[in-house]
């Protein structure tokens, strides 16, 4: 026990020691000069997404996303109704012209046809009778046995079998032209859009079957809003494909509808697409180019970057060497989607910040985002 107590004894000891020496070294260092002095730590630049100024003459073109659809696209109907017995054709498959491209069962018509021709061999027999009995009569009535009201009745009579034999002909023609008409064929050169019709089904007169896509003329079919439907009619017009984004395809407006869709309030335009190329193919997505003749250049910046300044917009421009930022009121031409178009207050070469800009104030520093393009 004795052993233990001097040890702790000196522990304590030690202790006591150490902080008196503390003490003493801070006591010295008080009388000789007060507080150690620090140096200020600079602020760290916030980092902000900023993009560069720059001229583009395509800032005020519109583009607008639609389809490839060939310039006529007929719907085929059989032109009498009966029951489908056969299918030849496939959506997407290409046809030439006369190809077959449905069957009905042509059983009533056949059955028509040998009815009429029944009907024009009566005919002509009657006709054969009252061509004797007429002859008879006239006999006759130059002998002086027959009267001239028998004459003129045999003559009547003849007329009116004239008459049913050239009916019964008719007759004959258009039941064998409404048999020809239980194959429909294709008129033209093109390719099978759709198909609403299968072997089995009934169908009536008229009732489409099937649509063709006429070979020839390509044209890219948009939807365009009312500020834009008349700058369409002499504006540049170009296609380009999402498929072949590297190719453009000059095109021209063929048809503008007079009147706007109800739902969406747009109006439907057609361009025809010169020399489309086989890498145009229906139902393809086409981006439409709009450039107005007479556009000025102008800069193309995100939504994000706008700030108002009073009453007027205005962008926080970036000096990339110090970091500093000037708010420069900038005069907006037009507003799109997800993008303004600048007409003013900023020039080529210099760098805007893009996002966050409510955050910001002109005595923050800054430096631009290196990842950002």
């Amino acid at each position: 026990m004795t052993r233990r107590r001097l040890i702790i004894f000196g522990a304590v000891a030690v202790g006591l020691a150490a902080g008196g020496v503390a003490l003493a070294v801070s006591a010295a260092r008080g009388s000789q000069g007060g507080a150690v002095p620090t140096s200020p730590v600079p602020p760290v630049p916030r980092t902000v997404r900023a993009q560069e100024v720059r001229a583009d003459a395509a800032a005020a073109e519109q583009t607008y996303t639609g389809i490839v659809r060939a310039r006529y696209e007929t719907d085929l109907a059989f032109r009498v109704g009966a029951k489908i017995v056969s299918r030849h054709v496939e959506v997407g498959q290409r046809v030439a012209a006369g190809t077959v491209l449905f069957r009905l069962d042509p059983t009533d018509y056949r059955l028509a046809v040998k009815a009429a021709e029944a009907d024009l061999t009566a005919a002509e027999a009657e006709v054969v009778q009252s061509t004797a009995e007429y002859d008879r009569q006239q006999r006759a009535h130059r002998t002086g046995a027959g009267s001239s009201s028998d004459l003129d009745r045999a003559r009547s009579a003849l007329d009116g079998a004239g008459g049913r034999r050239d009916r019964a002909k008719e007759a004959l023609t258009l039941a064998r032209n409404r048999l020809s008409y239980c194959d429909l064929a294709a008129d033209a050169d093109g390719v099978i859009m759709t198909l609403p019709a299968e072997a089995g089904q009934v169908v009536a007169e008229g009732q489409v079957v099937a649509r063709l896509a006429r070979d020839g003329e390509r044209e890219a079919v948009v939807s365009l809003p009312e500020n834009q439907a008349g700058t369409a009619q002499s504006a540049r017009t170009s296609v380009t494909l999402w498929s072949a984004p590297g190719e453009s395809y000059p095109a021209v407006l063929r048809e503008l509808s007079p009147t706007a869709d109800p739902v969406t309030r747009t109006y439907q335009a057609r361009f025809t697409v010169r020399n489309p190329g086989p890498k145009l193919v229906l139902g393809m997505t086409a981006t439409v180019h709009l450039a107005p003749a007479d556009a000025a250049p102008g800069y193309v910046l995100p939504l994000s970057s706008l700030l108002r300044q009073g009453d007027r917009p205005a962008v926080w421009v970036l000096d990339r060497a110090t970091g500093g930022l000037t708010l420069a009121p900038v005069e907006v031409r037009e507003y799109r989607h997800e993008t303004m178009v600048l007409s003013g207050g900023v020039k080529p070469g210099q760098w805007v910040v893009t996002a966050g800009v409510q955050k910001l104030d002109p005595g923050v520093t800054v430096r631009a985002w290196e990842g950002n393009p």
